[in-house]
C-alpha cells in the first residue's frame, strides 16, 4: 500500500485510503460469447396458409394487370378505328352538302328552267323567312 496516497484527517493522523473496486478488464477469451445453436422454427399450418394467400394474391394481381392492359389496348384500337370511320363519314357528308349547294343554286335552276321552256315571273315569288 505504499503507492496509495495518504490523507490527513482532523486529528492529524495518517489515514490510508481504501482501494477502489475497478471493473475487471475482459480479455479476448473471456469476451467471446458462447455460440448457441438455435433450432430452426418449424412451419405450422397458419404460416403456410398466410404464405399461400400472399402468393395467390400476387399472382392474381399480376393477371389482373395483364388483363387490364390487354383490355385497354383493345379498346384503344377500337377507338382509333371508330374515329377513322367517323372522319370518313364527316368528309362524305361535307362532300354531299357541297353537291346539294351546287345543285340547288339559283343560277343552275334558272338555266334548267330556260332549257325546258319555263320563264320566271317575279310577281309569283314570295320570300319566306
Amino acid at each position: 500500500m505504499d503507492g496509495l496516497p495518504k490523507y490527513r484527517n482532523n486529528y492529524n493522523e495518517n489515514v490510508v485510503s481504501k482501494p477502489v473496486n475497478q471493473p475487471k478488464i475482459k480479455t479476448n477469451s473471456q469476451s467471446r460469447a458462447k455460440k448457441i445453436k438455435l433450432a430452426k422454427p418449424k412451419w405450422n399450418a397458419m404460416d403456410l396458409v398466410m404464405v399461400g394467400a400472399v402468393v395467390v394474391t400476387i399472382i392474381a394481381a399480376a393477371f389482373l394487370v395483364i388483363f387490364m392492359a390487354n383490355k385497354s389496348t383493345t379498346t384503344n384500337t377500337q377507338l382509333a378505328a371508330t374515329s377513322a370511320q367517323l372522319e370518313q363519314v364527316r368528309n362524305k357528308n361535307n362532300t354531299l352538302k357541297q353537291q346539294v349547294s351546287d345543285l340547288s343554286s339559283p343560277k343552275r335552276l334558272n338555266s334548267i328552267a330556260e332549257k325546258n321552256g319555263l320563264t320566271l315571273k317575279n310577281q309569283n315569288i314570295r320570300n319566306v323567312k
